[in-house]
C-alpha cells in the first residue's frame, strides 16, 4: 500500500489531495492467510472430534469387558452349583438304594426267623384246599396311635397320600414296611411308616388258617383349611 500527494501547492492555494494505494496481491495474501487459519482451525476440531470418540469408545470396550467377565463368572457359578445338585442327588439316589437293599436282606431275615419259629402244630395244620377263601391282611386300627402331623409340614402346607407295603407274620405282627408310592415328601412318607408299623394288622387267613403276608396301606395326609 502507498499514500501519493496529487496536490500542487505552487498554484494558489490549492486543496491538497492524499491517495491510498493498495495491491491487489496485499488482499489475496489476506485471503490465503485466514483460509490457512480456517482450515488448521478445521483440522484441529476434528483431531480433538476424534480423540473424544476414541476415548468414549475405549470406555464402552471396558463396560463390555466388565459385564462379559461377570456374566461369564455368574455362568461359571451357576454352572458349579448345577453340577453340584446333581452330584448331591446322584449321592441321595445311591444312598436310598443302599438303604433299600438293607431293609431288603433284613426283611429277608425277618421272614426266615418268622418261619422257623412258627409251632409245630401250626405247620402241622392241613393245608387249605384250593378252594379255599382267603382273606388279606388288615390293619386293626384300635391298636394305632394317630400319627402328628409333622410340624415342618404344615408350616410348609404339603400334603400327599403314601402308598406303603409291610409284611405280616401269621400272628399279625408286623415284620417290616417299605413306601411303594411317596406322597411326594420324604417327611410324610417317613411319618406314615413309622406311625403303621406300630400297629398290629389282622394276619391273612386262607381257608381260616392264618399266615404269613404282605398288606398295602395307604395313608393320607390333609389339611384343614
Amino acid at each position: 500500500m502507498q499514500l501519493a500527494d496529487n496536490g500542487d501547492a505552487s498554484q494558489g492555494g490549492g486543496v491538497e489531495t492524499v491517495e491510498v494505494l493498495a495491491s491487489l496481491a496485499d488482499a489475496d495474501l489476506a485471503d490465503d492467510e485466514g483460509r490457512a487459519l480456517n482450515q488448521w482451525q478445521a483440522s484441529l476440531d476434528r483431531a480433538f472430534s476424534q480423540r473424544e470418540q476414541a476415548l468414549r469408545q475405549q470406555e464402552q470396550n471396558a463396560v463390555l469387558a466388565e459385564q462379559a467377565s461377570a456374566l461369564a463368572e455368574a455362568q461359571a457359578a451357576a454352572e458349579a452349583a448345577r453340577q453340584s445338585a446333581l452330584e448331591a442327588e446322584r449321592r441321595a439316589r445311591e444312598a436310598e438304594l443302599a438303604r433299600q437293599r438293607v431293609q431288603d436282606r433284613q426283611r429277608a431275615e425277618q421272614r426266615e426267623k418268622a418261619i422257623a419259629a412258627v409251632p409245630e402244630e401250626v405247620k402241622s395244620l392241613p393245608r387249605p384246599g384250593a378252594n379255599a377263601e382267603r382273606i388279606g391282611a388288615s390293619v386293626d386300627w384300635n391298636s394305632c396311635n394317630k400319627p402328628s402331623y409333622p410340624r415342618a409340614a404344615v408350616r410348609l402346607r404339603q400334603e400327599g397320600m403314601v402308598r406303603m407295603l409291610f409284611d405280616i407274620d401269621a400272628d399279625g405282627q408286623v415284620i417290616g414296611g417299605r413306601v411303594v408310592e411317596s406322597s411326594g415328601f420324604e417327611r410324610l412318607d417317613s411319618a406314615a411308616l413309622e406311625a403303621i408299623m406300630k400297629c398290629r394288622f389282622e394276619p391273612e387267613t386262607l381257608g381260616g388258617i392264618p399266615q404269613a403276608a404282605s398288606a398295602e396301606v395307604r395313608f393320607g395326609w390333609r389339611l384343614n383349611g
